[in-house]
């Protein structure tokens, strides 16, 4: 129950912190109007920045956290699931989803040319395609999230697990 309790916690801690960081994002001086005159600047991009950097941090040392744990402690387990779900075939779906989408993202940023600013910087084509590849893939991603969680919340899946008496 204490974990449970610890996990709402830190999901309600970060949508508040993301929420409060947007809301100053748009809030703050938004519309400051960048050298040119013509495109935005907003004055707390930094910030918005500094959140997505800490999150996808603390996202990956939780991943390689549980994907630790959950090897320790199913290394003995032969068994089916208590719960009937098949959480190799999950987990080797989620790794295979995964890949496809960074190989969709690569193939749909080939070609890509240099990205020159207003201010004279010029970005790389390779790293345009790189950028492209991560865009499609959290677009990909984020669709089989929302998919996944309408099936959970169904509860459709631990139905056709659960073995019948």
């Amino acid at each position: 129950m204490k974990l449970e309790k610890l996990s709402n916690m830190a999901l309600y801690s970060v949508i508040g912190i993301g929420v409060v960081c947007f809301a100053l994002f748009f809030l703050v001086d938004y519309n400051n109007m960048d050298f040119d005159g013509v495109h935005v600047s907003p004055k707390l991009t930094d910030l918005v920045l500094i959140l997505m950097y800490a999150l996808f941090v603390i996202t990956a040392c939780l991943t390689l956290w549980s994907l630790i744990r959950g090897a320790s402690v199913n290394s003995g387990n032969t068994g089916p699931s208590p719960t009937g779900i098949p959480g190799g075939k999950v987990a080797l779906l989620t790794w295979g989803t995964v890949i496809v989408a960074l190989i969709i993202g690569v193939v749909l940023g080939l070609g890509e040319e240099p990205f020159t600013t207003v201010s004279g910087k010029t970005t790389a084509a390779s790293m345009v395609t790189v950028v492209d590849m991560w865009l499609v893939a959290i677009y990909i991603l984020a669709i089989v999230a929302i998919i996944a969680v309408v099936v959970s919340m169904s509860g459709w899946l631990t139905k056709s697990a659960t073995p019948k008496e």
